[in-house]
Order: C-alpha cells, then structure tokens, then sequence
C-alpha cells in the first residue's frame, strides 16, 4: 500500500504527521476513498492527498452521471456523490453504491 500522504489544502496539515498516518492506517475503506477519525483521504496516483475534518465547511449528498458511449447501446446511470466544500473549493467523492454515500456521511458525521 502505497502511504504517502499530502495534503489537498496548501496549509492543511503536516506531510509526515505521526497521528494523521496512524488515522490513515485505522481509516474505513468507502469504495476508492477512505475516510478516518481525522481526515478524508483520496487517491492520488501512487500517493494520497487528505482533507482535515475540521477544514470541511459543508457536506452536500448529490449525484454524478456515470455513462458509457461505446458499442451499439449507450447508457447512462445515476450514482451518488459526497460534495466536501472547503475554504479553496470542493471535493466531490464519486461513488457507486447508495450504501456507500451513506457509510460515508455516517463517517463524515451527517448520517440520517
């Protein structure tokens, strides 16, 4: 496993943080991404860049368009997504499964 850990806001934390590799390590996997007691983390090719809990303003349930344009049938599929707004912008996990966007916003603290 790949743990290189780098943060998606410029001033969002430590690179080498002991406590936040530890998080790291405890996170719960969510499909592609893994969110822990103290950051979301998200893949980054062979590395993974993380988003402090405290540094996410507001979490927005919504959806995203996955679809296919090859072969004879196109289609099209509606999927959720987590929106994770913060002070430079916005995260927008894309999920797959509706039991994983509510895994996750349980983790997140906004489970219904």
């Amino acid at each position: 496993m790949f743990n290189k850990l780098n943060p998606l806001i410029a001033d969002g934390g430590a690179e080498n943080d002991v406590s936040l590799k530890e998080d790291f390590k405890k996170s719960v996997r969510i499909e592609k991404f893994r969110i822990g007691e103290k950051a979301v983390y998200i893949p980054a090719g062979f590395s993974w860049k993380y988003l402090l809990k405290k540094d996410i303003d507001k979490v927005i349930k919504g959806k995203w368009l996955i679809q296919s344009e090859n072969g004879v049938a196109p289609w099209a599929q509606e999927a959720p997504a987590i929106r994770l707004r913060h002070r430079s912008g916005e995260e927008i996990l894309e999920l797959e499964k509706e039991k994983s966007a509510q895994k996750a916003l349980e983790l997140l603290g906004h489970g219904e």
